[in-house]
């Protein structure tokens, strides 16, 4: 019998979404969050101490933060880790 795992609170929906892939979603999320907040690309890579491309790259999709940038950019964007990584 396979122990559940008690670590991870994601349903099977979400889990089967960020085994998909899901990076259009977060690069989507990001760009949206940030035009919606009025904020330029290099405010947020100011922020993050990242330059102004990577910053690009993550919202076209050709790169995927980190888990840790990815907690640090739902900081600056004012948004749950949720909320950015998913639809």
């Amino acid at each position: 019998m396979m122990k559940k795992n008690i670590f991870c609170h994601l349903s099977e929906a979400d889990m089967a979404k960020i085994s998909g892939g899901g990076s259009e979603d977060i690069a989507n999320n990001i760009k949206q969050i940030r035009l919606k907040l009025g904020y330029k690309r290099v405010d947020v890579a100011e922020q993050l101490n990242i330059s102004v491309s990577t910053i690009a790259k993550y919202e076209t999709g050709s790169r995927i933060p980190d888990i840790d940038t990815i907690i640090q950019l739902s900081e600056v964007l004012h948004i749950n880790v949720n909320n950015l990584i998913f639809k």
